[in-house]
């Protein structure tokens, strides 16, 4: 069973919402916001009480997952049948793929290759897919328009067709086809510039566990956001029924309970106050209570009304007078300073100084010339040098005696205190009249103020009177320094004692009177009465608190339903899974296949992936290790060489697979340099020759390193053209003229000779001299491309700054008289191309097409000579290459 087949199977075992997180995440690179608010809303409705989700957990099964298919051995045969694929019309042509080998379709940015590239994405269930698009200029008033194509394949060597639906369900044999490009390496590069790579499954269980971590820190936001304070139900306490049940207050409270003790009828009402009147005249305790709970109030009312008076008193009001004349003093100080400055104090010596001369700017400037004096200017001279002979050090001329004196003027200004002094005087009354805004002036709350008028109207009067003459005062002082007027009067105060002399004098009263009604109790026994009332009165205290104490028990309701959602979201079965699947998949075998495939890539030798077994809250990784580094690997590798990787885990998976079913590569040398690109055109050969690939490609380069590695091989591969007709998507077989080798260019010339010929007849016509023309002109590219590929043997090539000095050898012993037949044509080709036009009267006539045909002949026949050489040449060198690897012989 396969890593992927075995997390499906393992999954179904899961609750529905995890097996949606999982085919979410198996369909797409990550969760979105949106997916972790749909997914928490499925794990409240199934732990946390909660309403129905609004989406419905949509199962994993084996179709969401790429690479969980048939198991069967599946080859591309064929796609057709286009409706709404891009802009290719409902009449494009199928595109048919040779079952084995190496299929190479290529075509430039915009062609509509990746039309057909999409399709077999979506259709394999690549591991990362966009969705096809239809004709983005067609017609939006016909209905939906969804993609679809038939696809044909060979199934274990069977036909079989399949249509696909852009949205539809996967076909199970379609899945077996593995497919890579840039964005696909994305799901092995675990953590964003940390090389750690997982196998394709391994990724998806790991970020699973780090979405129900994200989905436990929003169900503990959520609950810690609920705050439960049983400290307001306190007073409820006590040995009653209704102190009982506060006592237990929480989750397990039955509501209905408690609204039936928090229920009073009028034959309760009027019992209590029955009762209340029979024992206050048997027993003064409750009084006394009430008076020493009174008492307590009013000491916390004398110390706030201590704090109060200071701010209001003649004293503190004398103090911000003050306050506000030193300001005023200071300020005035300073503006001497800055007339004496600006010269304005001298009417007969005006010196007009720039505006704002002796502001804070002007005091920057000043502080960096003095700066810039003592340590370069004037090392050993006090600041400003007034000396004859001084230079200003910013403009650095000499400083006239008007200059001067000015200077010295500057500096008198900085030295003195006045500037200083005007902001220490403004910011202590600042401050002063910010102490007394914020002072409290209310020694009592509302609720005490409305009790203690009914209880002593005379207290009531006393601190309604001095609080409101507080508040005058505080006003006539803010009033005062804001207008500067201190003429009129001053509110008074109470006459008599302070309030907090005339408070505490109220407090030590209430508690003599207290303690002399509790000296006059008649301890007669009245438990019986005095139970009743309790639990009379302890009723009728909760009726007040009721709805709070209802919303309390929904609240710990709530809170514990997000706590079974939170011990539901623990991630530690999923790691727990995943280390077993790791110990079982990320083995040593595919380690080491993926050294084998970087050491095919020609990777950095000195860097080594191997199983370190680390384990980082529970994700298991193939780690990376440089030897002789004392940097972690992604301070060392590039991007294109982690993407290099991540090819190569791509590649060891695929030769591990029980089946030998088709590849696709799209686009896949994207952010590799050209030594990985080289290298990783011969990997795909390789492959080739195991399995059907297809590559879709529109890098030239890339195109000539496939081909470069195919000579190497003596491979073929069956190449397709992607281009525009009418519309994008127009495939015909063989590469456009500029992709082709020098062998298929003749034989498209040759083809073009032989047309030209047939329809020529007795005499050519002005058309087809223009076609002749145009085929040596093709002929003139080739002979230049042969000189570089045939008869140089390949020693340099475009796009590249390798020089084969090894391939070098084959050119060597090549014969003049071969070279003066390739130079003829060469000559002739130049004189028929049109780019080497001559003067009418010099005109040269056009070769007729049998001459074309000729010279066709001659440069096959040049070209198969320079093989002939080169394979001689190959021999010799494997002789010599045996050779040197003999041991020496002893005599």
């Amino acid at each position: 069973m396969t890593l992927v087949e075995e997390i499906i199977s393992w999954s179904d075992g899961l609750n529905d919402w995890q097996r949606d997180a999982l085919r979410r995440l198996f369909l797409q690179e990550s969760l979105t916001a949106n997916d972790i608010d749909e997914l928490i809303a499925m794990v409240k409705e199934t732990y946390g009480g909660g309403p129905s989700a609004p989406v419905r957990p949509d199962l994993l099964t084996q179709a969401h997952v790429p690479g969980a298919g048939s198991g069967a051995t599946v080859q591309l045969i064929e796609i057709s049948n286009f409706k709404h694929v891009n802009g290719f019309p409902t009449s494009r042509q199928p595109v048919k793929f040779e079952s084995s080998g190496l299929t190479v379709l290529f075509g430039e940015n915009g062609a509509g290759k990746s039309g057909y590239a999409r399709i077999l994405k979506n259709a394999c269930r690549a591991r990362s897919r966009e969705d096809v698009k239809p004709d983005a200029f067609g017609p939006t008033t016909s209905g939906p328009r969804v993609p679809s194509a038939e696809i044909s394949v060979f199934v274990d060597g069977n036909s079989q067709r399949v249509q696909w639906t852009q949205g539809g369900p996967s076909n199970p044999n379609l899945s077996m086809i593995s497919v890579y490009d840039a964005a696909c390496a994305r799901h092995y590069v675990e953590k964003e510039g940390s090389p750690a790579f997982l196998p394709y499954g391994l990724g998806q269980l790991n970020r699973m566990a780090a979405a129900q971590k994200e989905m436990q820190r929003r169900i503990t936001a959520e609950r810690d956001a609920i705050v439960l304070n049983a400290r307001v139900f306190e007073p409820l306490k006590g040995a009653t029924a209704v102190g009982a049940m506060i006592s237990t207050l929480g989750p397990d409270t039955v509501l209905s309970a408690l609204r039936a003790l928090g229920t009073l009828t009028a034959e309760d009402s009027g019992r209590i106050k029955d009762l209340d009147q029979l024992l206050q005249e048997l027993n003064p305790e409750p009084k006394a209570k009430s008076l020493d709970r009174l008492a307590e109030r009013l000491t916390l009312a004398t110390e706030r009304s201590q704090k109060a008076q200071r701010f209001v008193s003649d004293a503190a009001l004398a103090k911000g007078k003050a306050l506000c004349e030193a300001e005023q003093a200071a300020k005035a100080a300073y503006e001497i300073a800055q007339q004496q400055l600006q010269g304005t104090d001298r009417p007969e010596q005006p010196d007009t100084l720039l505006l704002g001369t002796g502001n804070a700017i002007w005091k920057a400037l000043y502080d960096a010339a003095e700066k810039f004096s003592a340590a370069h200017a004037y090392l050993d001279h006090p600041f400003p040098n007034t000396e004859e002979g001084a230079k200003c050090v910013l403009c650095q001329m000499e400083l006239a005696p008007d200059a001067r004196r000015r200077m010295r003027r500057f500096a008198e200004f900085v030295a003195g205190q006045a500037a200083n002094n005007a902001a220490v005087a403004e910011e202590a009354l600042r401050k002063a009249l910010s102490t007394i805004a914020e002072a409290n002036f209310a020694p009592l709350d509302s609720p005490t103020m409305t009790e203690l008028q009914s209880f002593d109207p005379e207290m009531y009067s006393d601190i309604d009177a001095a609080t409101t003459a507080w508040s005058a005062r505080r006003q006539w002082l803010q009033d005062a320094i804001k207008n500067n007027d201190w003429t009129s009067p001053i509110p008074l105060l109470p006459l008599g004692d302070a309030l907090d002399a005339r408070l505490q004098a109220k407090v030590q009263k209430l508690r003599l009177t207290a303690t002399a009604l509790r000296q006059s109790v008649n301890p007669a026994t009245r438990a019986p009465l005095e139970t009743e009332l309790r639990e009379l009165k302890a009723r009728q205290s909760l009726t007040v608190l009721l709805p709070q104490a209802s919303q309390f028990v929904a609240d710990s309701v709530r809170r514990r339903e997000l706590d079974r959602c939170y011990a539901a979201l623990n991630p530690q079965g999923v790691s727990t899974k995943m280390t077993t699947l790791a110990k079982a998949h990320v083995t040593s075998a595919l380690a080491a296949a993926m050294n084998k495939e970087l050491a095919y890539l020609e990777y950095r030798r000195r860097v080594h992936p191997e199983l370190t077994g680390r384990t980082d809250q529970g994700n298991t990784f193939v780690a990376l290790r440089i030897k002789d580094s004392a940097l972690d690997a992604h301070l060392v590798l590039s991007e294109g060489e982690q993407r290099a990787l991540a090819l190569a885990l791509f590649l060891a998976e695929v030769r591990s697979l029980p089946h030998q079913s088709a590849v696709i590569f799209d686009d896949p040398s994207t952010s590799l340099d050209h030594r990985y690109r080289r290298n990783m055109a011969k990997s795909i050969v390789a492959l080739a020759t195991e399995r059907q690939v297809l590559v879709f490609t529109h890098d030239a380069v890339f195109l000539t390193e496939i081909d470069h590695a195919l000579r190497k091989a003596n491979q073929k591969a069956y190449y397709k053209s992607v281009g525009w007709d009418a519309a994008p998507g127009n495939v015909v077989d063989g590469l456009t003229w500029e992709t082709m080798n020098c062998k298929m260019r003749l034989e498209e010339i040759e083809n073009l000779a032989k047309a030209i010929k047939e329809s020529s007849g007795d005499y050519m016509g002005e058309e087809n001299a223009k076609r002749v023309a145009e085929g040596y002109s093709k002929l003139r590219g080739t002979i230049e491309r042969a000189v570089r590929e045939e008869f140089m043997n390949n020693t340099v090539q475009p796009f590249s700054n390798v020089v084969s000095v090894d391939s070098f050898g084959a050119v060597i012993g090549h014969p003049q008289e071969e070279w003066d037949a390739v130079m003829d044509v060469y000559d002739r080709a130049c004189e028929a191309t049109e780019a080497h036009d001559t003067p009418a009267e010099h005109q040269l006539p056009i070769p007729v097409p049998e001459q074309l045909i000729r010279d066709i002949k001659t440069i096959c026949e040049q070209i198969a000579k320079a093989k002939t050489r080169r394979s001689a040449f190959e021999s010799e060198r494997s002789k010599r290459n045996a050779q040197r690897k003999k041991p020496f012989l002893v005599g």
